[in-house]
């Protein structure tokens, strides 16, 4: 059977990708194009932190406690700065104009798929996390069907599979097997963005 679903939820989606997304070759050419006055070692570092340096990326931005946390977008400060309102005080760039949707789709996709910096040479636990999500699937091999985390900006969470984006429905199915419709427009920018991108593979 299939209700309406009153609570207002967020999404960590895993969509299908065509190809593994890499810091190296896909993420620092925006990185050159948008924040490179405030965060390179070539003109300014700001914060701390420098996104020419690939290695301070990896070892000091990148983890489970970091801006940066592979496979969770959703609480990823890094991508979360980016999403704020180019009014916010902590948004970025700064003094710039907010990242086009697509680089957003693909700074999303880099993190989800484990924040990888340089896919032809990664460390051993990059190297699981490729093999993880092999086929560029977003989902660990074998898992295609399963039951990902589903929350809201509060932090309520549930476990459920994305089934469709109709209008602005966002279509779950709960592990208890019933249905739920969400708004759209209920979903932080970083979820509503996934379930469009789900929609569309």
């Amino acid at each position: 059977m299939k209700v309406s679903l009153i609570l207002v939820l967020g999404a960590i989606p895993f969509g299908a990708l065509a190809e593994m997304v890499d810091y190296k070759a896909d993420v620092l050419p925006i990185m050159k194009e948008r924040c490179w006055d405030c965060h390179s070692n070539e003109t300014e570092v700001k914060g701390n932190l420098a996104l020419d340096d690939l290695e301070e990326v990896r070892d000091y931005q990148v983890g489970k406690y970091n801006i940066i946390r592979p496979g969770n977008p959703d609480e990823s400060n890094f991508l979360e700065r980016l999403l704020l309102d180019s009014g916010h005080t902590d948004f970025m760039p700064r003094k710039a104009q907010p990242l086009p949707k697509k680089e957003i789709e693909t700074i999303t996709n880099w993190i989800r798929l484990g924040a990888v910096i340089d896919a032809e040479n990664p460390t051993e636990e990059e190297a699981e996390a490729m093999n993880e999500f092999a086929g560029g699937s977003g989902m660990k091999t074998g898992e295609e069907d399963a039951f990902q985390s589903w929350k809201n900006s509060a932090g309520k969470e549930i476990k459920a599979r994305f089934l469709a984006l109709n209008e602005d429905k966002v279509q779950l199915l709960l592990e208890n097997g019933k249905q739920y419709d969400v708004p759209l427009g209920s979903l932080s920018e970083a979820s509503a963005e996934q379930a469009r991108m789900l929609a569309e593979q």
